[in-house]
């Protein structure tokens, strides 16, 4: 019976390895779709930041020139009236023009704005209307 029972216990270790064999397999299939899952959406992670940092950029000219050209108008302006090198309607027209650019200044930052709030979800309700409005 002694031979019985260790042919019995045998048995059962080998179905016991062969049961974790097959567990390990599985497992190590497993951990390597997973792997690949993770490796698939760090890519696409780095793939949408590299946009919005291209975005970013891209709204960062659009503010940055339009800014500069408002200055160095207005600089321009306030140089010909303290030379008395002016005329009213003149005046009239660059002040325009400089509203016009300044409103493309506002459209630009309204369009960063949202991106930043469609792409951010640790914004307030609150700070979302007033970034987007």
């Amino acid at each position: 019976m002694k031979n019985g029972a260790t042919e019995e216990t045998v048995r059962n270790l080998e179905a016991l390895v062969a049961s974790l064999t097959e567990l390990l397999d599985v497992q190590e299939k497993v951990v390597g779709e997973q792997s690949e899952r993770l490796k698939r959406d760090e890519e696409a992670l780095n793939e949408s930041n590299d946009r919005f940092l291209a975005f970013i950029n891209e709204a960062a000219m659009r503010l940055k020139i339009p800014l500069e050209i408002v200055e160095e108008n207005l600089a321009i302006l306030i140089s010909d009236i303290e030379r008395g090198d002016f005329e009213s309607t003149n005046i009239s027209l660059v002040l325009k023009i400089q509203i016009n650019n300044i409103k493309q200044i506002r459209k630009n930052i309204f369009e960063l704005n949202k991106a930043i709030v469609d792409r951010t979800g640790e914004i307030s309700d609150a700070s979302k209307k007033f970034l987007t409005r």
